[in-house]
């Protein structure tokens, strides 16, 4: 086993199963880490409100990563600090406001700046997000919040399937060259600027701690996770994942529902330690 010194997890599921309950023996190896002085930071596509409770659960303190690479910051008592982002451009963010209120006035627009989540209404499809992540959207109209100049980390579009179909298919053949549109569900769009990744997010953490890539871990259940995978000093691929990324992965665990994450970090990291 490699000098392992930062570890850094996906989390639904990876850390967490399809009911989102949490790997149930995690939060003990996360200790035994601590003693290690070894970091274990979440990667996700949400937002730092929706990391910070499992965070919490957990016991950590390290820095996360939000947004699927566009935010790395860390909470400190009540405050967010942000430490590296990379906001979507300016220019942008006005033009997909503009496009999507004046030709699709149907789907529910959600603007992630920081940690917050800014809705210019609440409606069926922000209630439900709400429910989901737990957190509360802050109201505002996009004139005054663009006035503000606010640096946006994401988009999050919402609305029948047909019409997310129709407005992704709108929006690539519109000029966006520094901008990506993938869809996280049949009926969610996120936008992020393209230079997002969660491998990137892995390289910056790795350079605050003053590590080499070689002495990382990471683990992941999906596609989005691959490139963090492959630039880690180890990739661990849940038993869940898809064939391919399993096989582009350097080893496989067990899947979500079986504490794949605990299980890899006893028989690998902790086995001296248990």
């Amino acid at each position: 086993m490699r000098d392992i010194k930062l570890i850094v997890s996906d989390i639904d599921g990876t850390v967490l199963d399809k009911e989102h309950q949490l790997d149930s023996r995690l939060r003990a190896d996360l200790e035994k880490l601590s003693q290690q002085e070894i970091p274990f930071c979440l990667a996700s596509a949400r937002s730092p409100l929706g990391i910070h409770p499992i965070q919490e659960e957990l016991g950590l303190q390290a820095p996360l990563v939000a947004y699927n690479g566009a935010l790395i910051g860390q909470f400190q008592d009540q405050t967010f600090d942000i430490l590296h982002d990379i906001p979507i451009q300016a220019q942008d963010v006005e033009r997909l406001v503009y496009l999507i209120e004046e030709n699709f006035p149907e789907i529910a627009i959600g603007i992630y700046a920081g940690k917050d989540w800014h809705v210019a209404e609440r409606n069926q499809w922000i209630d439900l997000e709400a429910n989901i992540t737990g957190e509360i959207p802050i109201l505002t109209t996009f004139k005054s919040f663009l006035a503000e100049k606010i640096p946006v980390h994401k988009f999050l579009l919402i609305g029948e399937e047909k019409d997310i179909a129709h407005l992704l298919a709108f929006l690539q053949e519109e000029d966006f060259p520094e901008t990506a549109f993938y869809l996280s569900k049949a009926n969610y769009l996120e936008i992020t600027n393209r230079s997002v990744s969660k491998a990137h997010a892995l390289e910056i953490l790795a350079a605050i701690y003053g590590l080499s890539l070689e002495q990382t871990l990471a683990f992941g259940d999906h596609f989005n996770d691959l490139p963090m995978l492959q630039a880690a000093g180890i990739g661990v691929a849940m038993g869940n994942a898809p064939q391919a990324v399993q096989d582009a992965a350097d080893q496989v665990t067990a899947d979500n529902s079986q504490n794949g994450v605990s299980l890899y970090l006893e028989n690998f990291l902790l086995a001296d330690t248990l």
